[in-house]
């Protein structure tokens, strides 16, 4: 269980700490102020975009570090992230929705989600009943047969 929480909040920071940087890099090339939170306050539609696809894609890399750490319980890892990230995700709507239009954070919420979902499909241990069905041979379908082998005559 400790390393559950500790995996999903080392996840929470790799979140943060990817689109903190993704955040200075976008603001040291484009001479600005570092805006943490805000999206649309970037000129054009392409920083905006940007910004919202490393949500996404850092989210991806916290939910693999995180349900990598907690392997032994990864259910409660993958709740305690999936609360971690709904509640950093929500606090951003909250914060910008006075300012600015909230489809970006919106979107970032749903791309965080699917995110940690494919993360989740990633890394899950199997089943204990798919390891049964490892030991049959595949049957291939498209082996040739005669019309003979498969209707005996009577």
């Amino acid at each position: 269980m400790k390393k559950s929480l500790l995996g999903s909040f080392i996840g929470i920071s790799i979140l943060l700490t990817l689109e903190s940087l993704s955040r200075v890099i976008i603001a040291l090339y484009m001479k600005q102020d570092i805006l943490m939170f805000s999206y649309s306050n970037y000129p054009g539609i392409l920083w905006p975009l940007l910004l919202t696809a490393i949500a996404g894609f850092s989210s991806f890399f916290g939910a693999m570090f995180a349900l990598t750490y907690g392997r032994k319980k990864q259910l409660f890892t993958l709740i305690t992230f999936l609360l971690l990230v709904i509640l950093f995700r929500y606090s951003q709507i909250h914060i910008l929705y006075e300012t600015e239009s909230i489809s970006y954070p919106i979107t970032s919420l749903i791309l965080s989600l699917i995110a940690l979902f494919l993360a989740w499909k990633v890394i899950r241990k199997p089943d204990k009943n798919s390891e049964l069905y490892k030991d049959q041979p595949e049957k291939d379908d498209f082996e040739p047969t005669s019309y003979h082998e498969e209707h005996p005559p009577h």
